[in-house]
């Protein structure tokens, strides 16, 4: 996208209409944003293999199960948006401009509570997103190492106040970053400790009733691990 193109100041309620909205978690201090697992392209090959962290992903189970009727829709409309947002320039500047609305407004934003990445094209617009937020910061988790990859090959860099977190396959195993994704600003690493202990800060949530609290760690550099669940 065009960085230095004009951006339109679009209404809170036209921006839902046009990206399918965001969501309050009660256990974080700001809006994210999720696409349905099925979508995941990674994920959803992890998902088959017995043992991998999202073969028992918490997107598919507890509230995101209890209220599946209305949250599936809601993720489903949001991948079609992001989809043509990939696929179209015009369409990819109203994207961007409505979500700029919704993940504006506050000091924090969370990329994919639930779902994943869909191609480069779809990381160029969440940077775009970034880049117009800069008093925001940014948390994208990911398994999509290759298309994170992809981006950065095409002569990008990541904006500051976005932090991409490469998040383990494996409980108990470390993240291994491929050689192009090490030392990169602004690309980081996750973890889930099961039976072994952790090798990262571990996340606070669990002794703090599921709730970050003022932890504000997965939006730095640091690496995390969490709890299984």
């Amino acid at each position: 996208m065009n960085p230095s193109r004009v951006f339109r100041i679009v209404p809170v309620g036209q921006a839902v209409a046009i990206t399918g909205g965001v969501s309050q978690t009660s256990k974080m201090p700001c809006a994210s944003y999720s696409l349905p697992t099925a979508a995941c392209h990674t994920g959803a090959k992890m998902a088959k293999i017995a043992g991998s962290i999202c073969s028992t992903c918490y997107a598919d189970k507890g509230n995101y199960r209890l209220y599946a009727n209305n949250i599936e829709p809601a993720q489903v409309a949001r991948l079609g948006e992001v989809l043509a947002a990939m696929d179209d320039a015009e369409q990819a500047a109203l994207w961007v401009d409505a979500m700029v609305a919704l993940a504006g407004r506050g000091p924090y934003f969370r990329w994919h509570d639930s779902g994943d990445l869909q191609g480069p094209g779809h990381l160029a617009l969440i940077v775009a997103v970034a880049l117009a937020t800069p008093d925001t910061m940014h948390w994208l988790p990911t398994r999509e190492y290759g298309m994170v990859k992809d981006w950065l090959a095409q002569g990008n860099t990541v904006p500051a106040n976005l932090k991409i977190r490469l998040s383990a396959m494996y409980p108990d195993k470390p993240v291994v970053v491929p050689a192009s994704l090490q030392g990169v600003p602004g690309i980081t690493t996750s973890e889930v400790h099961r039976h072994l202990p952790a090798t990262a800060q571990v996340c606070p949530a669990p002794a703090q009733g599921n709730k970050c609290g003022d932890c504000r760690t997965c939006w730095t550099d640091i690496p995390v691990s969490y709890a299984w669940h």
